[in-house]
This record gives C-alpha cells, sequence and structure tokens, in this order.
C-alpha cells in the first residue's frame, strides 16, 4: 500500500471541502459565475507558472481541445453545482453525495474501462461495499 498517495488522496479530500466552503463565500460576494471565473484564471496563471518554472513546454501540446473542453465544461458543472448545494444542505451533506457520486461513477468507469482505464468489473464485494456508503450516506443526508 502506498501511504504517499493515500496521504495526497485525503489531503486532496479535505483541501477540496475547504476550498469549495471559500468558493460559496466568493460567490456569494461575487455571484456564482463570477466566482467561476476568478477562480479559474487564478488556477491558469499559477499553473503557467508552474509550466515556466518547470520548463516542460512540451505539455502545453498535450490533449485534445475536445477533451480539454469537456473538462473544463465539468469543472464548471462541479464548481456551480458544489457552491451551490452548500448553501442550503451544508457542506457535510454536499461532500457526501459527492463523494458517493464519484464512488459510483468510478465503479462504472473501471467496470467498462472507459478512458483507458483498465477493466476491473464490479463485483459483489465492491457492490456491496457500495451500498454500504449509500445506506451511510442516506443516513447522515436525512439527519
Amino acid at each position: 500500500m502506498n501511504i504517499f498517495s493515500i496521504l495526497l488522496a485525503f489531503l486532496a479530500g479535505a483541501f477540496g471541502s475547504t476550498q469549495a466552503t471559500i468558493n460559496t463565500m466568493i460567490g456569494k460576494q461575487a455571484s456564482q459565475f463570477n466566482m467561476i471565473a476568478y477562480v479559474s484564471l487564478v488556477q491558469v496563471a499559477i499553473s503557467l507558472v508552474f509550466i515556466l518554472f518547470r520548463g516542460d513546454f512540451r505539455s502545453l501540446s498535450g490533449p485534445t481541445w475536445g477533451w480539454i473542453g469537456t473538462s473544463a465544461l465539468l469543472g464548471v458543472i462541479i464548481m456551480l453545482a458544489v457552491t451551490t448545494s452548500i448553501n442550503s444542505i451544508g457542506s457535510l451533506s454536499v461532500y457526501v453525495l459527492l463523494i458517493l457520486g464519484q464512488v459510483i461513477l468510478s465503479a462504472v468507469v473501471d467496470h467498462f474501462g472507459w478512458f483507458g482505464v483498465p477493466k476491473s468489473p464490479i463485483t459483489l464485494q465492491k457492490a456491496g461495499s457500495i451500498s454500504i456508503i449509500m445506506i451511510g450516506v442516506v443516513l447522515l443526508v436525512r439527519s
């Protein structure tokens, strides 16, 4: 088991919920779409600094614009959905639902091997684990 990867995944989750709460606050002050534009522009600027610092210009000609556009659209939808939902159901409920959505779709992606991911069929054990997560999410959101 790779402890470093586990720690990175945990930190990504912790930072993601923190970022969403900050974005919600920004959205209340500047509107949701302005928040998305502002945050995205700063992310681009920071990313370009990293590219320039590393001298890794070949990465600028990598994936097709279709995939980039799809990912960008999904990012806007995710930011809008999360920050809008936090205002009405709270951060914890939003994030357990977000994680449930990620778990279910990740299982489907793995099962069919979409996007170049190695196929990993949904087994009875995986389906049972997802069901337990779903029950926990329902109980938490209803509380």
